[in-house]
């Protein structure tokens, strides 16, 4: 079933030959003509632009000295105007997708990572912030330290404790 799927697409293609170009590679290449034109752009702006030390680069440190997630952007812009590209060519020709499994699941895959990790950055910053400021407001809540030169006095809500430290003050004391 598949040979004679990719023999159709193929013969399709083969008498449609100004089409297949209309809707896959003029598409594409001005796409790519489009990517390099603003990368070259970038590169001038950010790379090679007129920095000094009273001007800083601010993306110093950044891949190629651009702003963070620049090529990772392009990339995943150009992989989905491609795949956009394929799925309205395959609304035409139907089975075109099945040719490019390896294609499809890449952009699986991008998806699946480039936008998990964003989520994922999300959570984690959010969860930090989260966790210190629980922590924060229990410090200042709950704790008072008074120490003396060989007692602590820490008080948890109702509870107070005091800690002799006297053994951390001495001379080789491990702590």
């Amino acid at each position: 079933m598949v040979e004679n799927q990719y023999m159709t697409i193929v013969d399709y293609y083969k008498e449609h030959l100004g089409e297949y170009y209309l809707g896959v590679y003029i598409p594409v290449m001005l796409w790519m003509v489009i990517s390099v034109v603003f990368i070259v752009i970038m590169f001038k702006k950010y790379t090679f632009g007129d920095w000094t030390k009273e001007n800083p680069n601010p993306c110093d440190g950044e891949t190629f000295n651009m702003p963070r997630g620049t090529i990772r952007g392009v990339l995943t812009m150009s992989l989905l105007f491609i795949t956009v590209v394929f799925e309205l060519q395959n609304v035409r020709v139907i089975g075109l997708e099945a040719e490019f499994p390896e294609f499809m699941a890449a952009f699986q895959m991008m998806v699946a990572f480039y936008f998990g990790a964003k989520v994922m950055h999300h959570i984690n910053s959010t969860d930090k912030q989260k966790t210190k400021s629980i922590a924060e407001a229990a410090i200042a809540q709950s704790t008072t330290h008074t120490t003396s030169t060989s007692t602590t006095t820490t008080t948890y809500g109702d509870e107070v404790t005091t800690v002799d430290n006297s053994y951390f003050e001495e001379e080789g004391a491990a702590g």
